[in-house]
């Protein structure tokens, strides 16, 4: 039973969206449910911008992609991305890391706000991941002044009204397994961090 969950898990996560990320308009949550301060950067790292499909178990605009629906959609806080999205062979997310460690950016706003691995291995790192379905981060790995974690609710949001995802801390301490949706940006400022017109939906 296991194997089959976690094969349906996988099949999920590798199925990208048919749209191509240059035709598609950006669109924010309508004002009641936004959270995020701004619009997701269009080119998301690890191939997150190609999945333009909010693949979530509650009715929203076609129109959201899996970041907005995830990220900045107050009606998708229970939920989050596919388990094992990094996986998937459009993201190969250890395959797109880079040499050493590797700084992970909110997908809005571009605050930096894990880095990994610190202090630990990258097999270890890899270990945490896999274990758990979502990239998972230590204490030490946190940009603190950046990420707010409600460790009565488990939700992670970024500085900026990003959400993150959920601090499930386990046998080896706090541990924060984040969407990678949600922390796939570039740095503020950079040109891949600058969004594009934003159509608010209805």
């Amino acid at each position: 039973a296991l194997a089959l969950a976690l094969a349906a898990a996988l099949a999920a996560a590798a199925a990208p969206a048919a749209a191509t990320t240059a035709s598609r308009t950006a669109t924010r949550p309508p004002a009641p449910f936004g959270t995020c301060s701004g619009a997701v950067q269009k080119q998301l790292r690890f191939g997150i911008s190609g999945r333009e499909q909010p693949t979530v178990p509650v009715p929203l605009p076609a129109t959201e992609s899996l970041a907005e629906a995830v990220c900045c959609d107050n009606r998708t806080v229970a939920y989050a991305e596919p388990r094992f999205l990094y996986q998937a062979p459009d993201i190969a997310l250890y395959s797109r890391l880079d040499a050493g460690v590797t700084t992970f950016y909110d997908s809005v706003c571009g605050l930096p706000l894990f880095r990994a691995p610190l202090n630990r291995s990258l097999a270890a790192f890899k270990a945490d991941t896999d274990e758990h379905g979502w990239p998972s981060f230590r204490t030490a790995e946190v940009v603190a002044a950046n990420v707010v974690t409600d460790v009565k609710s488990g939700l992670v949001s970024s500085r900026c009204g990003t959400h993150l995802g959920s601090y499930l801390p386990d046998g080896a301490g706090p541990r924060w397994c984040m969407d990678l949706s949600c922390i796939a940006g570039s740095p503020a400022g950079s040109p891949a961090s600058q969004g594009t017109a934003v159509t608010a939906a209805a």
